[in-house]
């Protein structure tokens, strides 16, 4: 429940005037409308801000609705025994909070996460599972909008720099390649419909060969791949061509 309308008239104007604002470094997410007042974490409702811009909020919501909001800005604000703090302080004490989990986190030597075979119990786990129209939807609409800082960009460039891509030096590991010939050796056989050859069932076969087989000429009809001056014809010509065969 909204207990001033002046104050909560200040904090939607702030929010406004932040919407689009790329966050180099870190950030904190915020909810637009609190989930207290039945906020979703919808894209719509979220925004990135940095330290300070979210202490702000979170003060200008206790000033207008009292509440549950101001205990979540008691939260941010008070320290117990070490007393409070301002929005610079607190700007402050997170960032310098994020960096130093940051470092712990890179000191910690690097081992897998999941065995093996937890990972393929998590695997089959959803192996077949569709995601909903609902589903796909939300995810969507998360990414709706969404910026990325030059820090982000920057860190993505450095994490692939000298990973050779296709087109520049780019080949298949040994086991890609076993794994594409095993997925292979399971494929179905199906036949093509215009020259009958048996293939396996693949992407290829369908995209490529069968569209190639359409516009093949049937040299019992005695036709020439040729326009009236003798050049040769494009693919659209081809099945225009045979569109005009009995």
């Amino acid at each position: 429940m909204i207990r001033s309308q002046h104050h909560y008239s200040r904090y939607q104007r702030f929010i406004d005037s932040l919407r689009g604002q790329s966050v180099d470094g870190y950030f904190e997410a915020h909810h637009i409308v609190p989930r207290s007042m039945g906020g979703s974490d919808d894209a719509d409702n979220m925004i990135n801000l940095t330290a300070r811009q979210h202490f702000v909020a979170h003060w200008m919501l206790a000033r207008a609705m009292g509440g549950s909001a101001a205990r979540a800005f008691f939260m941010m604000s008070n320290f117990g025994k070490y007393g409070t703090v301002n929005s610079t302080t607190y700007e402050i004490g997170r960032k310098e909070y994020a960096k130093q989990v940051s470092l712990q986190l890179k000191s910690k030597p690097n081992i897998a996460a999941f065995t093996p075979e937890h990972r393929n119990k998590l695997r089959n786990a959803k192996l077949g599972k569709k995601l909903t129209d609902e589903q796909k939807a939300k995810i969507s609409a998360a990414q709706v909008g969404r910026v990325y800082g030059k820090e982000f960009g920057l860190k993505i460039s450095k994490a692939l720099k000298g990973n050779a891509t296709r087109g520049s030096g780019w080949k298949q590991s040994e086991e890609t390649k076993r794994k594409i010939a095993e997925t292979n050796l399971n494929r179905p056989l199906i036949t093509c419909p215009h020259c009958e050859k048996i293939m396996k069932d693949h992407g290829g076969a369908k995209r490529w060969h069968f569209d190639r087989c359409r516009f093949k000429l049937d040299i019992t009809n005695g036709a020439e791949l040729q326009d009236a001056e003798g050049l040769a014809m494009t693919a659209g010509q081809v099945q225009a061509f045979l569109e005009t065969l009995p």
